[in-house]
């Protein structure tokens, strides 16, 4: 069965899709069958893995349902339409575009497609990551509802805990009401500058919210320029400065999180 892991958090800025796109790979790299599904009607994971004429369906085509020229309303696609093969070997990837925003006026019982279609169509992946918008909405609610575990990205400056209250406590209505096996995997601190002293003493007030994060992960994510340049490439950090510092963080991360999830450094292939 998929494990299903939402990066969210409800402040914009603080690297939530880059936390996306550079786990994910990580883990496809590994050998996990994965798939990255962007949540965000920026759709800035979608454009920092592929170009728009690679695809014509997005999530937008599953969560909303279609009208015709009569106003009557169809069923959305199913999830496996929307898939689509990214730069790296073992990732999946559902794109976003503006068209999503839409969903935030669609009925309330839209918010539960994502998380039956991904019981329905993901089955065949071992992880799925949700990259989520930053404010409280259907979007962001509908990824909750999916998810097993949440990874709150906090960025190491001043403003760096704003949200985290609300995050948790929109966290904990949805385990309250609709997804009781929702659980805190933990946040990460991104965008980290060693030099300046407000990283660390973020990094210490994130550790003193350990109550609404439940862990912090140990590796502190810096800002390094290969990191925001690799998008342009259409890969990942890890593959476009492989010996790059920037590479050696994500893998150390990636580590953590897997450790996390009880779930091997490497996926071993199945004996034939």
């Amino acid at each position: 069965m998929s494990k299903v892991i939402a990066i969210a958090n409800q402040k914009g800025g603080v690297g939530k899709t880059t936390v996306t796109r550079e786990l994910s790979a990580c883990c496809a790299l590994r050998g996990f069958q994965t798939l990255a599904i962007d949540c965000d009607p920026q759709g800035n994971l979608t454009s920092s893995w592929v170009d728009p004429e690679v695809y014509e369906i997005t999530l937008s085509h599953v969560l909303i349902e279609p009208e015709s020229p009569t106003g009557v309303k169809a069923e959305p696609l199913p999830l496996d339409d929307a898939i689509v093969e990214s730069p790296v070997e073992n990732l999946d990837l559902v794109p976003a575009d503006i068209r999503l925003a839409r969903f935030e006026m669609q009925p309330d019982y839209l918010t539960h497609r994502l998380n039956n279609q991904i019981k329905e169509h993901g089955s065949s992946y071992d992880l799925v990551f949700l990259d989520c918008p930053p404010q409280l909405g259907k979007l962001l609610t509908a990824a909750l509802y999916s998810a097993d575990f949440v990874i709150v990205p906090c960025a190491a400056d001043a403003m760096g805990l704003q949200g985290l209250s609300d995050l948790a406590f929109t966290i904990g209505q949805v385990k309250k009401n609709v997804n009781s096996g929702l659980g805190m995997l933990g946040a990460v601190i991104n965008l980290y500058k060693p030099s300046r002293n407000l990283s660390a003493e973020s990094r210490q007030a994130v550790e003193a919210a350990v109550g609404l994060v439940g862990h912090v992960f140990d590796m502190n994510l810096h800002d390094y320029s290969k990191v925001a340049e690799a998008p342009s490439q259409k890969l990942p950090a890890v593959l476009y400065a492989k010996s790059h510092r920037a590479a050696d963080q994500w893998w150390g991360f990636t580590d953590e999180v897997l450790e996390k999830l009880r779930m091997p450094k490497h996926k071993i292939a199945a004996v034939k």
